[in-house]
């Protein structure tokens, strides 16, 4: 009896939001820009809102699908909770609980983030929201559309630092109390230095060989941002002062 009425309990509930106004905005999202394919770190940000236009508190479950993306890409959702780990394609399954309580009448969050790790290209996703309740029937459904460094047709846009190998090419020591340099190049003209919080602390010409003097900064990370004669960026990377 009592497992009857659970079911007609959940059945209900599910047939009285599914004929309530859920909505994710906007619909779709379209995100699209030219990207410092070398940093490795860099997250292409999109932005949207899911909107509980009922009169119920809602327990939301979203899913994450890639729908058509570059295999290199990793996506990352954030919502009222948390933003998850790059990977993490659900707040609710076996492994995870963090349902996103959403309140009558209100709103929050559903940003997706993109690591494009260095390729470019176009990809899809897709985020489906239900209840934790009834996880078959879809509140609302929302495509996310991104498109990094590429033309009109998708095909990945050529840049002049295509014979610049950013794998071999390193700062080193690393980690470093006094000076570093770069591997042997023809490519690098300027390393610009940038604290963890973004701050530029300098900008030094560089030739082939130079050995650069952080003697005077404080200890801790550091980003190496590696620039051509056309400053265009070349590759970002991580040095270690201590």
């Amino acid at each position: 009896m009592k497992q009857i009425l659970l079911f007609l309990f959940v059945f209900l509930i599910g047939f009285n939001l599914s004929a309530q106004d859920f909505t994710i905005d906007p619909n779709p999202v379209f995100l699209e820009g030219t990207y410092d394919l070398t940093d490795d770190f860099y997250i292409m940000k999109t932005h949207s809102t899911f909107t509980n236009g009922s009169t119920t508190d809602l327990e939301l479950r979203w899913v994450v699908t890639e729908v058509d993306v570059p295999d290199a890409w990793e996506a990352q959702l954030c919502d009222k909770n948390a933003c998850y780990a790059f990977g993490q394609y659900t707040n609710v399954d076996d492994d995870i609980n963090e349902p996103a309580e959403v309140m009558a009448d209100s709103v929050t969050i559903l940003d997706l983030g993109v690591r494009h790790r260095g390729v470019g290209g176009c990809g899809i996703y897709r985020v489906d929201v239900t209840t934790i309740q009834d996880t078959t029937v879809i509140l609302a459904s929302n495509t996310y559309e991104l498109r990094a460094n590429v033309d009109a047709d998708c095909n990945v846009i050529a840049t002049s630092t295509n014979n610049f190998d950013k794998v071999n090419v390193k700062v080193f020591p690393n980690p470093t109390n006094d000076y570093f340099t770069i591997t042997d190049n023809r490519f690098v003209k300027e390393v610009q230095i940038f604290n963890i919080v973004g701050k530029q602390m300098s900008s030094i010409p560089f030739e082939n060989g130079k050995a650069i003097n952080v003697m005077s900064l404080p200890n801790g990370l550091y980003l190496i941002r590696m620039l051509d004669a056309d400053q265009q960026v070349l590759k970002t990377t991580r040095l270690t002062k201590r």
